[in-house]
């Protein structure tokens, strides 16, 4: 719990930095809480609920014997992905490492007309790899069983070397960057695994699982995260056979 809540910066009630403007403002507990603001030196901006089900996520495919590794796509400064790997090690599970994927430059530009470019303008997004390693350090949570896939996702989740994974959490905000997350990382889930879905209430993100769904027939109930107005994750209960058609036509033939 002390960790949850130092990472999210509740527990130091550290102030939101408004991300219009970049001004900086009293926190609101309940907006934290859900994730709703973003905090001026925490370092994650899911918030209490999300890292709650994070945990809860984990704990299940242990319980379940679901093998495999966590990922988190869109980390911005490690904080969630730092939650979890101190819930494998407060657990005593050894078995599973912790990956996570990031440009860690920002959002990319949009690529198609699914997207805006307003994501790639955001500087406070842009967290570079050492600083994140520095917070994991902090945390004394560095070691040989976290990983870094760095790289816009179109260019790093081919190439990622996980595996197998128990739990996905993806946190790109973006049609063409949730489409990337999925296409690359679905199969490597396994059947009993946990996705997550951090930006749900984005419509771009919303398209792309409901567009994603439809095209593979996954029909696994969409479930809310109990006290959490954004988030929502599902179960895997089946495989599914990936349309690689539908892919390739968001895939720009020169990758950048």
């Amino acid at each position: 719990d002390v960790v949850r809540d130092t990472v999210c910066g509740l527990a130091l009630r550290t102030q939101e930095c408004a991300y219009v403007d970049n001004k900086t403002c009293p926190m609101d507990i309940n907006q934290r809480i859900k994730g709703l603001d973003w905090p001026l030196t925490g370092i994650t901006m899911v918030g209490q609920r999300r890292l709650i089900n994070i945990e809860w996520a984990i704990r299940f495919v242990i319980a379940n014997g679901v093998k495999g590794d966590y990922i988190e796509c869109g980390v911005w400064r490690g904080g969630s992905s730092i939650f979890a790997r101190a819930v494998l090690k407060a657990l005593n599970n050894n078995d599973r490492h912790v990956w996570l994927a990031d440009s860690f430059q920002g959002l990319p530009k949009a690529r198609t007309p699914h997207d805006t470019d307003i994501w790639s303008k955001m500087e406070y997004l842009k967290v570079s790899l050492e600083e994140v390693q520095t917070n994991f350090r902090s945390f004394n949570l560095l070691d040989d069983r976290v990983h870094f896939c760095k790289g816009y996702f179109v260019d790093s989740l081919p190439r990622c070397n996980v595996s197998r994974l128990a739990v996905l959490r993806m946190d790109g905000d973006m049609y063409e960057s949730t489409m990337d997350q999925l296409f690359n990382l679905y199969s490597k889930l396994q059947v009993g695994g946990v996705i997550i879905i951090d930006d749900y209430s984005i419509e771009e993100c919303f398209r792309a699982i409901v567009d994603f769904r439809n095209w593979h027939n996954i029909t696994e109930e969409i479930l809310s995260i109990p006290g959490d107005e954004t988030g929502r994750c599902w179960i895997k209960r089946k495989a599914v056979q990936l349309q690689k058609d539908q892919y390739a036509r968001l895939v720009p033939k020169t990758k950048s």
